[in-house]
């Protein structure tokens, strides 16, 4: 037994020194000739490194807006249609104020036309009539203005526009036959009926009739009422004298009817249900429809300002 016992414990000497080479062969690094990587270093995880910063939300923005006070807010939403209420309306005043001026324009050139056609009848330009400014009707205007004593400035002011008008009409006007003859020889033709087209005694229309008058005052005018309202000079009804031409729209727009003042508010005509007749132009029917007078006599005078 004693021997048994000894020799387990010399095989177990035996075998624990057999084993210790192993085990410190496992414990050893192993050697390669191939070159070494170095180990790569794993990153650290993204909270363990450093904090994440926020990202800005959308809901940010909404959130200055509810901290501002709920008045505010609505103060702002308000303001937003006004402001756009405003552009509009100046957009709007700006193209009104762009027809406006265009309208003058417009208007300052067609003057501007018949006073250059004006100093071509009085012979201070030989300008073809434009209706635009020029150095040449600049000269011209200085020209007339001086000699009839008006502010020489070169420019078409009313009072220049006034006295061109006159001149160039009492050069191509009709020149001595006075008013009273014309009324005289108008009322002559009482009672003769009216004729569509009709320029005898026989019959006349109401232009044919005044053309008739003025003919037999060895003075001419166009055949057609709206050729005649193109003759002479503009006249208000406060400025009317026996002889002027009155001017209504009836039948057609524009002057359509013509007649002759024949003083104390009165005008003969050739009335399509009448005849030749003296009417009032204080009349309802007449008084709706007046559209002008023109003064076709020189001995009628300058038209007064």
């Amino acid at each position: 037994m004693k021997m048994k016992k000894k020799l387990a414990s010399v095989l177990t000497v035996i075998m624990l020194a057999c084993s210790l080479p192993w085990q410190a062969q496992a414990a050893a690094p192993i050697v390669s000739n191939k070159p070494h990587k170095a180990p790569v270093a794993t990153p650290p995880a993204v909270s363990e490194a450093r904090p994440v910063k926020a990202v800005p939300e959308p809901a940010a923005v909404k959130a200055d807006t509810a901290a501002k006070p709920a008045a505010a807010v609505k103060a702002s939403k308000q303001a937003q249609p006004e402001k756009k209420a405003k552009k509009t309306a100046k957009k709007k005043s700006k193209k009104t104020k762009e027809k406006q001026s265009k309208v003058q324009v417009q208007q300052s050139n067609w003057r501007l036309k018949v006073a250059q056609q004006k100093l071509q009848v009085l012979g201070f330009s030989d300008e073809r009539p434009s209706g635009r400014m020029t150095e040449a009707t600049s000269t011209a205007l200085k020209s007339f203005q001086k000699q009839h004593k008006l502010k020489a400035d070169g420019k078409l002011n009313d009072a220049t526009y006034h006295k061109l008008t006159w001149e160039a009409f009492a050069k191509e006007g009709i020149p001595k036959v006075k008013g009273k003859e014309i009324v005289s020889r108008a009322a002559k033709y009482k009672g003769v009926p009216y004729v569509f087209g009709g320029t005898t005694t026989k019959g006349f229309d109401c232009s044919g009739y005044v053309q008739y008058v003025f003919k037999d005052c060895k003075a001419k005018l166009p055949r057609l009422a709206d050729e005649q309202a193109l003759q002479g000079i503009f006249v208000t009804q406060k400025q009317l004298r026996p002889g002027d031409l009155v001017f209504f729209t009836t039948y057609a727009a524009g002057a359509s009817h013509v007649g002759i003042y024949a003083g104390d508010g009165q005008f003969w005509s050739a009335s399509s249900s009448k005849g030749v007749i003296l009417s009032s132009l204080k009349d309802d029917y007449w008084k709706q429809r007046y559209y002008g007078a023109r003064r076709v006599l020189i001995t009628n005078g300058e038209v007064n300002k």
